[in-house]
């Protein structure tokens, strides 16, 4: 499917700009549009991919094999993480640690997320459709109730749930679970080949705009600013984007498109954490420009030197 993996890449520079905007020098409204704006539907769309494969999995009789693989991923790269992490893992108290154990370090909450939905998945899979996506619109909704609680200064989350990096929006109940049920029922209803490519890229088009709109009206409106995991909008673009990338004429190969883009997304927080450590790199005066170009071109070359040792299908 050369379309996911193309836009699995695009997406993957997007989660590196989230860490680290190459655009933040710019000004706010273009940062509002960029890194908490049209990048936030990198994990959403990522995890409608995993769903969308996942029930393929579910349907050869594999989906617990799915699990196990994420579940493998994660103690992986948790482990290759710990020289970084450790500064935070020695200032934490006994349930902070077994917190940030279970639910991830960083970008890795991603993997942790995904295997904790995955599982709820393959339990659930005699569910019809319609119970999939009622399920999903609910947890989705309960996500923006508990979103807009927060940014109007009404609830600030206590530290059973909350640890830095791990906001309580990032999790496989409202984040992970709604938005791999989406992709579970795309596959399940075939509707990357019943839908219109032309209506497809039309509303994706139109859902897209609808995020850049909401991303700066949040903005304006929260008397608490909120990082914009979760908007509305994205219930929309998410999955007409994925269905859009589904539907992607076959004109070329996709090559080792995939990897990469699962190598510049576990890796990419490795050279970003040291160079905002580390070094001055920010005061530069070009903003995040020079992270963002380190940590894509590092990660691409550790990805590079991953796939020539073999070790891919271990760590990506």
């Amino acid at each position: 499917m050369p379309g996911v993996d193309l836009l699995k890449l695009v997406l993957a520079l997007m989660v590196v700009g989230i860490h680290a905007n190459p655009f933040v020098i710019l000004g706010r409204p273009v940062q509002l549009a960029t890194g908490e704006g049209l990048y936030r539907l990198a994990v959403p769309v990522f995890l409608i991919f995993n769903g969308y494969f996942l029930q393929g999995a579910i349907t050869a009789g594999r989906g617990w094999g799915y699990v196990r693989r994420a579940l493998q991923l994660y103690v992986i790269w948790m482990l290759i993480y710990l020289p970084v992490a450790w500064p935070l893992w020695a200032s934490l108290d006994l349930w902070p640690t077994i917190r940030m154990a279970i639910f991830g370090y960083w970008h890795l909450w991603y993997l942790s997320a995904l295997a904790m939905a995955a599982s709820a998945a393959v339990l659930l899979r005699d569910w019809s459709s319609a119970g999939l996506l009622r399920l999903a619109g609910g947890l989705f909704a309960a996500a923006l109730v508990l979103l807009a609680v927060m940014s109007a200064g009404l609830w600030k989350p206590w530290p059973v749930i909350f640890t830095d990096p791990l906001p309580p929006l990032r999790n496989a109940v409202v984040m992970g679970l709604p938005f791999l049920l989406l992709g579970v029922v795309i596959r399940r209803e075939g509707l990357a080949a019943r839908w219109p490519r032309q209506t497809v890229l039309w509303a994706c088009g139109a859902a897209l705009l609808l995020v850049l709109v909401e991303s700066w009206t949040l903005a304006a409106i929260s008397v608490r600013p909120q990082s914009h995991d979760l908007m509305a909008s994205l219930i929309l673009a998410a999955p007409l984007l994925a269905i859009a990338a589904l539907q992607w004429p076959p004109r070329f190969e996709a090559g080792a498109m995939g990897a990469y883009s699962s190598g510049i997304y576990f890796l990419h927080v490795i050279f970003v954490s040291l160079l905002l450590r580390h070094t001055e790199i920010k005061q530069w005066g070009y903003g995040s420009a020079p992270v963002w170009v380190i940590a894509v071109i590092g990660s691409v070359a550790l990805t590079w030197g991953i796939r020539r040792s073999r070790l891919d299908r271990w760590l990506l």
